[in-house]
């Protein structure tokens, strides 16, 4: 069956017959050099956003942006009374249009360490849970919150501690992020979409030539569908 081989930026490629060789070996060369050309253009994109936004003017806490939506309650609602040294160890953030959920996962000291996975230090840290979702976001709100959480959480900023105490949940100072005033930003954090965007583009570009790449190499070794799994989970394995 021939393969279409499209390259990122260019022209459509060749279609090969798999049992050729040499049509086979032009076709993963050429897909190579793409991928290589597109990692060389992502990584040249700047999708920090900490660096577009400069000096800015502070805005609202999170739970005043939008539409707040608490979640059930589950281990980000405990304080140091549940959980001894209970802290926010990583948080991220999924967009749906104009709605951000926040996920976050915990990290304290279990009072009974074997019957945890434990660090050197004696901590465990849980599973990414639901902490809250802003609905009712527009375009440059929601950008806005799905980059900056993660950071503000990551280098312990703009209002956020990671601690909880007897009287805060981890909720609580997820809550107390503040965000960059909107309008002070707005002109800054257009440009950041915008990098961002294209340099999302160049993602989805560059995996799919890489499943192309691996679609070629499975088929020219006739490979089963289960030995096609065997080998995705040996490789995701080691990533």
């Amino acid at each position: 069956m021939p393969v279409n081989t499209q390259g990122l930026d260019r022209e459509p490629g060749v279609n090969i017959d798999k049992k050729e060789n040499d049509s086979i070996a032009e076709a993963l060369s050429s897909l190579s050099e793409d991928i290589i050309k597109a990692v060389s253009r992502r990584q040249s994109l700047n999708v920090q956003i900490l660096d577009y936004l400069g000096n800015y003017t502070e805005g609202p806490k999170l739970p005043d942006i939008g539409l707040f939506q608490p979640t059930s309650s589950n281990i980000l609602n405990a304080t140091t009374e549940d959980y001894e040294k209970l802290q926010v160890e990583n948080a991220r953030t999924e967009r749906d249009g104009r709605r951000v959920t926040v996920y976050a996962t915990a990290r304290y000291k279990p009072e009974n360490e074997d019957e945890f996975e434990t660090d050197q230090w004696g901590y465990t840290e849980t599973d990414y849970h639901e902490a809250f979702t802003l609905a009712d976001l527009d375009e440059k709100e929601a950008a806005l919150v799905e980059a900056f959480v993660p950071v503000a959480v990551e280098d312990e900023i703009a209002g956020f501690r990671d601690n909880a105490t007897k009287n805060n949940s981890l909720i609580d100072r997820l809550k107390d992020i503040t965000l960059p005033d909107p309008d002070d930003v707005s002109s800054d954090l257009q440009r950041y979409i915008e990098v961002r965007e294209r340099a999302e583009e160049l993602d989805k570009k560059i995996e799919e030539a890489d499943q192309l790449i691996d679609e070629i190499v499975y088929d020219l070794y006739d490979l089963t569908e289960e030995e096609t799994e065997i080998v995705e989970e040996a490789v995701n394995g080691d990533e």
